[in-house]
């Protein structure tokens, strides 16, 4: 019976015993979508249980199951999968669902997470949307695209520079620009603009200081997240990518001219002038010109457009990748080549971009590496403005007939030819660009592991600039013109270094609660120099070097370091697949600012609330998906500069130093606040996204307030301080905003599909204090007498100039002896952001073509047109014609005939004539301040790519071939004549809504792309 009991005893104990190490199997395995890259947070269960477990950052999971046990992979954007296991390595390539959201989002410090996790306001740009029109860099590529994300055009020549600005601004006189981020590294917008499009894969704008809280002081006006392509892991060969386009530039508008009067002075014709105050045109044969050739007497419509090209842009590149689940490696090479709209301009860029990664069970490494050179060289911009010399020609004056360059042979004595300046004043720079990241991962187990990322970016820049002179050899005045010849070299450089450690925790509390946290630390070291030597009076012309220089030379010199730190700390619960709770710390610690005023401390919430997946059956057939998420954050703006805080002094030239061996200095007047800060703000969101009818329509809507203290600003401190201005902590205001996002897909079968996009955004700042003394501060340079402001009360930013006087009924106060128009100083005259813009993006697919189109249309703010003003003074502009140029009366004016009152005039006429318009005209900025309402046909693209049945015949994996144009057409109101684009302004500052006309005109582009794979 003892026998029996124990073989009994013993067979329960294998029973057992294999039931036990069934259970202790682990499989193990890699998760990457259909393109190869990793997917974290893929939810691994095994049917019929709570066991479970999430892939981490590197898409790897490890789960313990039964053997013939089935697991489930779900993830949002995905389609789930089951696998019977049996085997303990098991890879998941997962399939994208259309019906449901898109995969991961790489957000802040390159952070993954799935979209209902993220508690703010975002928008993912892929690679093919951003490419589809061949943009030169992926600033302009994104124009249009993402809803709150407003870009202006600050040059508009070969190498376009750009003004990347996030919901409207916040501060009032420094930095609102959005962060550059590139791969996990905090960057600049010159390296987003050096950066070849073709490598990007995709680009996540964060659109406001919530989401962009981990970056602290830096993120306070939002991001801009760059991921760079990487080898395909899901192939065991080499895939090669050949792109390339050709596209052509050509002016698309120029200012309307009255089409009355031509060349000459005080209403006779006169063949040395560079203005339009000539007698009437009556197509007479006249002297015109120095060399006083006979031509008709006529108006030439656009007469100075033959002088520009047709510029052309070659980009080519190549891009090499291979890989597997374990590791990637990719080569790219791109090549762009601009020939400009002014004849000479080029700009030459090359990229080399290689990146490479490895992992293991345990380790992953990752780095890529980026080398740009660039040589730009262009006409003008030293003594002047190729344009501002066209913009000089007399109406009658056909350009072409004046292109010997020589200033002897000019149509004008007032102003060097266009032509000559092509040859005689050049700008050249090169550059180059080094930028390097490493990352190294390790994983302790599948709950935590570790990542430590680092970067360098070195730039050097280095050119010159040369204006030839000229006297002039004819005298037509009492004196003759002495242009003195010039000539600058100049040099800079600058060394970032940037690092990242970050200990990564992902567990699941419960099985319904989940927790993930990244704290890590930053630094970031920053250096730069830069100096320069500049003298006038080359001895031997053509010479360019400053030993060839007579008078004394004027040298400059700067060098610049500043570093900072930070610990941080970001946490994620998550209950169920439904509700995410978000908490961000961050201190900063800046070299910038007084040691007991350098730390700061910010922090972050916020909360996602998904109820379609909280209630069984929530919404229906109709409502397949919504989101709810509200945030709230504090953080500083980064709006100090190295040394803005110390002493300095500066060269004492002013009282004629330096004197022979004896040299002087002198302290700066102007001074700054040894305790300032970094500018405060607490921005809240509230958040809405609803999918209809699996996706086919959808709707995302954000609004968002900022309180934004501590503005710093300059003012007028007393006399006795021996300053002229002081800088110190003191403006307050407020923004506030509301974006709205319909997206639309009306039509969609196995051979046509149709998606719409639909945008709006209205961003608003209003100033609410200025200072305890002033209710109005003046920011940036000024135009003349025009200006952007800051007002207490108003919004920002705010033109300020002359404007006319009015009464109480607006009606325009007149001078009743001259009948001229009094001014007034110090007017507001207009808003310089839109009321709201809308945006279009639609895309239509039938079979293998795509059609694709991006609009937008703005309103409700002003612009000031720096060019109207030099066309007066020529003579040229429509204004200056009506009328006949004869004295009238003023529309809407009144007299005032005793202190106070005011009568309407029906008698005093203006003075008139030339002197009218130069005079009285030219002083009132109001003339010159126009609306800046603008529709915009963006751009639009074609494409046709051929069957792939086709193509693997010949050992081809895709080509495509398509056709495209930018900034295709534009629609202006009457009062803006084709000055200019609304959206130019001359400086990357915050005095947008100021352009000048210095700018090379608006153009389009159209062109032609390859793009080939095998």
């Amino acid at each position: 019976m003892k026998s029996k009991t124990k073989l009994l005893l013993t067979f329960l104990a294998l029973l057992l015993s294999q039931q036990f190490f069934a259970q202790a199997k682990s499989v193990t395995g890699t998760i990457i979508d259909e393109g190869g890259v990793p997917l974290a947070g893929v939810t691994i269960i095994e049917k019929g249980t709570k066991n479970g477990t999430q892939s981490d950052f590197d898409g790897n999971y490890e789960i313990k199951v039964n053997d013939g046990a089935v697991l489930v992979f779900s993830f949002i954007g995905m389609l789930p999968q089951e696998v019977v296991v049996s085997s303990s390595k098991i890879n998941i390539t997962m399939k994208e669902d259309v019906t449901e959201l898109e995969s991961v989002v790489v957000t802040a410090l390159g952070i993954k997470r799935k979209p209902d996790e993220i508690t703010t306001a975002s928008q993912v740009v892929k690679t093919d949307e951003l490419n589809q029109a061949k943009a030169t860099n992926a600033a302009v590529g994104l124009v249009g695209k993402v809803s709150g994300l407003q870009i202006n055009t600050i040059n508009n020549g070969v190498n376009p520079s750009t003004r990347i600005q996030l919901r409207g601004f916040r501060s009032i006189s420094r930095n609102n620009e959005a962060l550059i981020v590139i791969n996990g590294v905090i960057s600049t917008s010159g390296a987003l603009a050096e950066l070849n499009p073709e490598i990007i894969e995709s680009i996540n704008v964060i659109k406001g200081a919530n989401g962009a809280a981990l970056y602290g002081s830096l993120g306070a006006n939002g991001a801009i997240i760059v991921t760079t392509k990487k080898g395909n892991k899901d192939q065991n060969k080499f895939n090669i990518a050949i792109n390339t386009s050709v596209t052509f530039e050509e002016v698309s508008m120029l200012p309307k001219l009255q089409n009355r009067f031509g060349q000459g002075y005080q209403g006779a014709q006169d063949f040395t002038e560079n203005t339009s105050w000539g007698a009437e045109l009556d197509g007479s044969l006249q002297p015109t010109g120095l060399e006083q050739t006979l031509m008709p007497y006529s108006f030439i419509k656009d007469n100075y457009k033959p002088f520009f090209n047709t510029g052309t842009t070659m980009l080519n590149s190549i891009a090499v990748s291979s890989g597997d689940e374990n590791g990637y490696v990719n080569l790219s090479i791109g090549n762009q080549e601009t020939s400009g709209i002014i004849p000479t301009d080029s700009f030459k860029k090359n990229n080399f971009y290689f990146s490479a990664g490895k992992s293991n069970d345990k380790w992953s490494l990752n780095a890529n590496v980026r080398y740009t050179t660039s040589h730009q060289n262009t006409a003008g911009g030293v003594e002047g403005s190729i344009y501002n010399s066209l913009t000089q020609v007399p109406v009658n004056v056909p350009v072409e007939a004046f292109s010997n360059p020589d200033n002897a042979t000019h149509w004008t004595y007032w102003e060097l030819n266009p032509y000559w300046r092509l040859k005689n004043e050049r700008i050249d720079s090169k550059g180059q660009t080094i930028e390097g990241v490493g990352e190294i991962g390790y994983k302790f187990n599948k709950n935590i592991d570790a990542i430590y990322r680092a970067s360098f970016r070195t730039t050097s820049f280095n050119g010159y600039e040369f204006f030839n002179g000229y006297k002039a050899e004819v005298v037509y005045w009492d004196s003759p013109f002495d242009y003195v010849s010039s000539y600058e070299v100049n040099n800079s450089n600058s060394r970032r270094i940037y690092s990242d450690f970050l200990l990564n925790f992902n567990y699941m509390l419960t099985n319904d609660i989940s927790f993930k946290a990244n704290i890590g630390n930053n630094i970031t070291n920053i250096e730069s120099n830069a100096s320069s030597m500049k003298g006038e009076r080359l001895v031997v012309p053509g010479i360019y070097n400053i030993s060839n220089i007579t008078g004394s030379v004027v040298p400059y010199d700067f060098k610049s370091k500043q570093r900072n730190a930070s610990i941080f700390g970001n946490f994620d619960f998550g209950y169920k697949d439904y509700l995410y709770v978000n908490l961000t710390f961050r201190n900063d610690l800046t070299s910038v600012l007084n040691p007991d005023n350098r730390s700061f401390n910010y922090g972050s919430a916020g909360v996602s609330f998904i109820p379609t997946k909280a209630f069984e059956n929530f919404g229906g057939d109709v409502l397949t998906h919504a989101k709810i998420s509200a945030s709230i954050v504090k953080v500083g703006n980064a709006a100090i500069n190295p040394y803005d805080i110390n002493d300095r002094f500066i060269s004492g030239e002013t009282a004629g130093f330096p004197y022979s061996t004896i040299n002087s200095f002198v302290l700066d007047p102007t001074l700054t606040d040894m305790n300032l800060k970094n500018e405060d703000l607490i921005s809240r969101e509230i958040n809405i996204n609803l999918e209809f009818f699996k996706r086919r329509i959808t709707f995302d809507a954000s609004y968002y307030t900022s309180k934004n203290t501590d503005q710093i600003l300059q003012t007028s401190p007393s006399f006795a301080s021996g300053a002229n201005v002081a800088t110190i902590n003191v403006g307050e205001s407020t923004s506030t905003g509301l974006e709205l996002d319909l997206g639309l897909t009306p039509i969609k079968n196995d051979n046509l599909t149709w998606d719409i996009r639909f945008g709006y955004s209205a961003p608003k700042t209003t100033v609410e204090k200025v200072t305890e003394t002033s209710v109005q501060a003046a920011v940036g340079d000024y135009l003349g007498t025009a200006g952007i402001a800051a007002i207490a009360g108003e919004q920002f930013p705010m033109i300020v100039g002359t404007g006319y006087q009015r009464d109480e009924n607006g009606n325009i106060i007149i001078d009743a002896s001259s009948g001229d128009p009094l001014k007034a100083n110090n007017v507001k005259l207009g808003k310089t952001t839109p009321d709201y813009i809308l945006g279009l993006s639609s895309s239509l697919t039938y079979k293998n073509f795509k059609l694709s189109g991006v609009f937008d249309y703005r309103t409700g703010h002003v612009f000031y047109a720096g060019i109207k003003d030099g066309l007066v003074q020529n003579g040229t502009d429509i204004s200056t014609a009506q009328g006949g140029r004869q004295p009238f009366i003023f529309p809407n004016s009144v007299v005032e005939t005793s202190p106070g009152v005011y009568t309407q005039n029906n008698s005093v006429t203006t003075s008139g004539g030339q002197d009218y318009y130069t005079g009285i005209y030219r002083e009132i900025d109001e003339n010159f301040v126009l609306d800046a309402t603008a529709f915009k046909c963006r751009e639009i693209a074609l494409s046709y790519t051929f069957s792939k049945d086709l193509l693997s015949r010949i050992g081809i994996s895709s080509f495509s071939v398509g056709i495209n144009a930018r900034n295709v057409f534009m629609i202006l109101p009457k009062e803006n004549r084709n000055y200019t684009d609304p959206e130019f302004s001359f400086t990357t500052g915050n005095n947008i809504g100021l352009s000048t006309g210095n700018q090379a005109p608006p153009t389009r582009t159209y062109g032609i792309n390859f793009n080939l794979t095998f």
